[in-house]
């Protein structure tokens, strides 16, 4: 008896090869299909050197930025690039965003050939004049997942007005705000506005044109240390305090790790003095010797009052591990590949422990989850947050889950250039008091043993003239 095929029973032979060949076919048809979709989810974004050949990799053909046509108002079609590479940015790669960027000392040249410049990545600093909030239209809305979107404007330090459009501005400019402060962008470079007044004179015409840019998002340098420092204080407004560090804080944690880098040794201690006795009254105390100090308390009952603020401590560091950083974009973005966590309890934190994110560490100074721990030390820092963070469970009376073997457990987190450590004497570096306490005792003991020795010969002498 012939025995049965698994996938073809009781059908002819004839009939099953018909079947081998369609099933065949049909691969051939879907194998192209899937190739082409797996390459558009995976865009190989990184490997070109130009800016305008990553966006087809992301979905953007260059016919779209043909279309765009300069000294005109933005017209029906140029918007649909506009909404295109806004969606698109979302993705395109930071770091290539970053190398590519030209600066002010081009933008000269923008004028006299836009097209050139087309497609290509500014990033400019200015005066923010005006932030709108805008609505899509509702199909645009739906296609591109983009529920609203700012026009701003900024002048620019040639003394051009231009156009930004981005998803995102700092929370304190949202509501049509009219800041007058300074401010900026990273972003692309799409065509040249017609001036907003039409001059007679056509030199003067050629001098009004606006560029128009698109950014991921509006930059705020506040007037402050922070801000002369060049850090996007729009960035703390994603911060949510009581939680670890979410993915959506990342960039504003390595922003102003960055940002401290670019401090001496100790100028961050001046700059905190000279804050301290601009702060309430209620953010500072004076300790035994009459010297003002920093609070701790609004650091962990206001924290939201706090952020961004820059304070310096004084206390013992407990713990400092070294945190490598293991995202390889973080890594060359900003040039640095670790920093170190400090736990430090100060006079008046109550044993409590403050967490600070340091780049550098004095020479000599050791580092490890090291036993009984301890070094005197001063540090500043910028506040970032109040992070909760996990810490072994000491008993079953503490809250939290029956089994559970860790806590979450509360802490200031601030991140600081470095820090300025006191170590303990060693030994060998005793003063001249503990020297002459120490002699003393030698000579003392000298002495006991003398009078000792002496006491033991006459009585063997006396023992030995009674025999």
């Amino acid at each position: 008896m012939r025995k049965h095929h698994l996938f073809f029973p009781i059908l002819r032979e004839e009939t099953r090869c018909w079947y081998v060949l369609l099933a065949a076919w049909s691969m051939l048809l879907v194998l192209p299909t899937y190739a082409t979709q797996h390459e558009a989810a995976e865009p190989a974004a990184t490997e070109s050197d130009d800016p305008l050949e990553v966006f087809p990799l992301l979905g953007l053909d260059e016919d779209y930025f043909a279309r765009l046509t300069d000294g005109r108002p933005l017209s029906d079609e140029e918007s649909e690039t506009l909404w295109r590479v806004m969606y698109h940015l979302r993705r395109y790669p930071m770091l290539k965003q970053e190398q590519w960027a030209k600066t002010d000392k081009e933008i000269a040249t923008l004028f006299g050939k836009p097209g050139d410049f087309r497609g290509h990545f500014f990033r400019l600093r200015g005066r923010v004049l005006k932030v709108e909030a805008c609505r899509p239209p509702e199909d645009v809305e739906e296609r591109f997942e983009l529920a609203g979107y700012y026009r701003c404007r900024l002048e620019l330090a040639t003394g051009r007005i231009a156009e930004v459009y981005t998803e995102k501005v700092p929370q304190a400019w949202r509501e049509g705000a009219e800041p007058n402060a300074e401010g900026g962008f990273l972003g692309v470079f799409l065509k040249l506005l017609p001036p907003e007044k039409t001059p007679a004179d056509a030199s003067e015409q050629s001098s009004g044109f606006r560029p128009l840019f698109v950014a991921t998002r509006l930059a705020w340098y506040s007037d402050d240390v922070l801000g002369r420092l060049g850090m996007d204080r729009g960035l703390l407004d994603e911060i949510t305090d009581h939680q670890p560090i979410l993915p959506a804080e990342k960039e504003a944690f390595y922003q102003l790790l960055n940002a401290v880098g670019r401090v001496q040794s100790g100028q961050l201690f001046r700059l905190a003095e000279a804050e301290l006795l601009k702060l309430p009254k209620a953010w500072r105390w004076t300790d035994a010797e009459g010297k003002k100090r920093y609070s701790v308390v609004p650091l962990f009952n206001q924290p939201d009052t706090q952020r961004g603020r820059l304070a310096a401590f004084s206390g013992t560091a407990r713990r400092i591990i070294k945190v490598a950083i293991d995202d390889p974009e973080i890594v060359n973005r900003f040039g640095f590949d670790h920093y170190y966590q400090v736990s430090v309890v100060t006079d008046d934190s109550r044993g409590n422990s403050l967490t600070f994110c340091l780049r550098d560490l004095p020479s000599g100074m050791r580092y490890g989850n090291l036993p009984h721990y301890g070094e005197s030390v001063r540090v500043a820092g910028f506040f970032f947050k109040s992070w909760s963070y996990r810490v072994p469970r000491l008993s079953d009376d503490e809250p939290g889950p029956a089994g559970a073997k860790t806590r979450w457990q509360l802490s200031p987190l601030l991140i600081g250039r470095s820090l300025e450590w006191f170590p303990a004497p060693k030994p060998e570096e005793s003063n001249m008091s503990d020297l002459i306490v120490g002699g003393l005792f030698v000579a003392i003991m000298l002495i006991i043993w003398a009078v000792a020795w002496r006491s033991n010969r006459r009585r063997s002498r006396a023992k030995t003239l009674m025999r």
